[in-house]
């Protein structure tokens, strides 16, 4: 589990395939998207805690 709020984007992306997320909800790959973008994605469908959960 992460404990800072630090997170690369490509590790974002990873746990966004590792639950069975492959693409933007608007249909963009997820490369294509802002790691903001991402990370929102990881906190509304994705409840797992993370720190960064606290974005607006």
């Amino acid at each position: 589990m992460l404990i800072h709020n630090s997170i690369e984007k490509d590790h974002i992306i990873d746990i966004l395939l590792d639950n069975g997320l492959f693409k933007m909800p608007d249909g963009r790959q997820l490369y294509e998207a802002s790691e903001h973008e991402l990370k929102k994605i990881i906190c509304t469908k994705i409840d797992n805690g993370f720190p960064f959960c606290s974005i607006s």
